[in-house]
């Protein structure tokens, strides 16, 4: 051994004390060594290149930088960078989950992934309590249909919404309701109400509001009706409750209807209050056929 591989395993040394107290240590580039030293030197120069990287990558891995990439070539960062690939891929999912997507699953992680899931759970099962309380909060619980307060809120758009109009308004009354629970109970009733909410939901569009605003009485939106598309809107309700009552003899139903229309904001609530005059009139009017037709029967031939 001479005085040059002397020196360089002292150097050597050094940098492997540098290593093990996570600092840098730059490559020898050994020159005039004896040729197994040489090799050696060569060999080791190229370990302390690849830990270099690998410390460096490491610590940009640590200080949260995934944006960059790993050198090519060099093997001992094979697991960084496939540490760095799932924490790239978990990026895109925290992201998705910040945009409303709880359908993410985290696989690749061990027992963070296992934390995660746990927490996309947690924020499924929030999201479906916020529903369901959204849901109940705007809808009534008898019908399914629509609430007063959903029901508000529509008008409340509507007076804010200048290019939604025309707009066409139907009230609906259950007729008969009080004798049913008279004669029934509050079963026959709430039976009656909710088939007189499924012909009007079956009579409408989907873009139309049906909302229960009271014990017997309904109101629909109609988006973009006029006053014959409201007229025809109540023929169709009145098509649909006598194909039920064919099948329904024993609890038939009856409603009295009305309409109004609004073509611009300022009109709404008298358009609420014309379609509201009709369907009383139209209560009575039916209530005067119903009558006389009864009066007729008793007449002798």
């Amino acid at each position: 051994m001479n005085e040059d591989d002397r020196r360089y395993l002292t150097a050597a040394a050094g940098r492997i004390e540098k290593l093990l107290a996570a600092r840098g240590a730059s490559p020898l580039r050994p020159v005039g060594l004896t040729p197994d030293l040489q090799t050696f030197g060569e060999h080791f120069d190229r370990l302390l290149d690849a830990l270099e990287a690998l410390r460096h990558f490491a610590i940009t891995l640590a200080n949260g930088d995934l944006a960059q990439d790993a050198p090519p070539g060099v093997h001992l960062l094979g697991p960084l960078k496939h540490l760095q690939s799932s924490l790239r891929h978990l990026t895109w999912q925290t992201q998705r989950v910040a945009a409303g997507d709880l359908d993410q699953q985290v696989d690749f992680l061990g027992e963070f992934s296992d934390s995660f899931n746990q927490m996309i759970q947690a924020l499924r099962e929030k999201r479906a309590a916020e529903e369901k309380v959204r849901y109940l909060s705007v809808h009534d619980s008898l019908t399914g249909l629509y609430n007063r307060a959903y029901f508000n809120e529509e008008l409340d758009r509507l007076r804010a919404a200048a290019g939604d109009y025309p707009v066409g308004f139907l009230i609906a009354d259950l007729d008969g309701l009080k004798t049913a629970n008279d004669a029934g109970g509050h079963q026959v009733g709430d039976l009656l109400i909710k088939k007189a909410a499924q012909v009007l939901q079956h009579s409408t569009r989907a873009e139309d509001v049906v909302a229960r605003i009271g014990g017997d009485e309904f109101a629909i939106v109609l988006h973009g009706a006029d006053e014959e598309q409201a007229g025809i809107a109540i023929a169709q309700i009145r098509a649909t409750m006598d194909t039920f009552n064919h099948r329904e003899v024993i609890f038939p139903i009856s409603m009295s209807l009305g309409a109004g229309i609004a073509t611009n904001p300022c009109l709404l609530e008298d358009a609420l209050r014309r379609a509201d005059e009709a369907m009383y009139q139209d209560k009575i009017q039916r209530k005067g056929y119903a009558r006389n037709a009864l009066a007729g029967l008793g007449q002798p031939r």
